[in-house]
């Protein structure tokens, strides 16, 4: 585990504390003998040709199996593409890439009406190449590259969604199928950060000490300080940079940060590259009365491990991160 440097200062004093399509068979019809004229002077006739009959689902029975195979692939989008966080991401990944394999076995079992066999087979693989796309962006979301659905869609891409819907549309052309499309809003990669210093949660505050804060590391960070089971502070320190929280209030705190690119202020939480850390052990901010003076300390903390550094940090579940 790395380790960070976590040093207090006291004002007064200063103390160091560690912390498979069917083929095709044609049905033709052999044609006995050589066909050599008899002594009539008559040829054997051929055999007819034999043409098979349409197969086929009738094209009501069609729609619904459409509809049954594709419906549970879009409730499991529609659910994937409202997370928010990290923790939920990689299990509702699962589910949607589990609709989608099961939806296109469905549908290629089945024998479509013959007038929509070829818009058919289009259909199913586009439907396909979307379980693929979400296939290979399972590492990325196993990871933390990928921390939320906006991540996840934005790189998933708009065109294999597209491609599905033209699908849809040409097969739809061929009879009232009603074949489905995935409707979700692929949104644009941002990057979203806010000031330097900027305090999400500001609470705890009314003492005399100051806690201070460098960031070295290589992405943006929000550092939470926790006393009991309240979130009491949270402030935004961006990457090579410094912030020094004042006023902290005496108490003994526990202190988690996250790192990441593109804050998400409403879900609380970085949407890509993210990681999820606390210090191992508490920080005590405390005021003495001694003697007519007051004493108290203040406490200086950095993010990235440093040389001669007297602190743990320690990995923490996205669910056990205080947002």
């Amino acid at each position: 585990m790395a380790r960070r440097a976590v040093n207090a200062i006291g004002v007064n004093y200063s103390r160091l504390t560690p912390i498979a399509l069917a083929g095709l068979c044609a049905l033709v019809a052999c044609t006995p003998g050589d066909g050599a004229a008899g002594a009539g002077g008559r040829g054997t006739p051929a055999a007819a040709e034999v043409t098979p009959s349409p197969t086929g689902l009738s094209p009501k029975r069609y729609r619904a199996e459409l509809n049954a195979a594709i419906k549970p692939v879009r409730s499991r989008f529609a659910s994937l593409a409202k997370t928010r966080t990290v923790d939920k991401l990689d299990g509702r990944l699962e589910r949607t890439q589990e609709a989608i394999t099961r939806a296109v076995d469905r549908l290629r079992d089945i024998d479509p009406p013959p007038e929509a066999a070829a818009e058919h087979t289009r259909y199913v693989d586009r439907l396909e190449a979307v379980g693929r796309r979400l296939d290979q962006l399972t590492g990325s979301v196993a990871d933390r590259s990928l921390c939320s659905s906006s991540a996840l869609l934005n790189r998933l891409g708009a065109k294999v969604l597209d491609d599905l819907k033209a699908a849809a549309k040409r097969l739809n052309a061929r009879g009232d199928y009603d074949a489905r499309a995935i409707d979700v809003k692929v949104p644009k990669r941002r990057n979203r950060r806010l000031a330097n210093g900027t305090l999400i949660r500001n609470g705890g505050r009314g003492g005399r000490a100051y806690l201070r804060i460098r960031n070295g590391l290589s992405h943006d960070a929000v550092v939470t300080l926790v006393r009991g089971k309240s979130r009491v502070l949270s402030v935004y320190v961006r990457k090579n940079k410094s912030y020094q929280i004042n006023g902290v209030r005496d108490g003994t705190y526990r202190i988690y940060f996250t790192t990441g690119d593109d804050w998400d202020g409403s879900a609380r939480t970085f949407t890509r590259n993210c990681d999820f850390s606390r210090f191992e052990d508490p920080v005590r901010f405390q005021t003495f009365y001694t003697g007519g003076s007051i004493q108290w300390q203040n406490w200086s903390l950095t993010l990235h491990p440093v040389l001669g550094g007297n602190a743990r940090t320690r990995s923490v579940r996205p669910g056990d991160f205080p947002t």
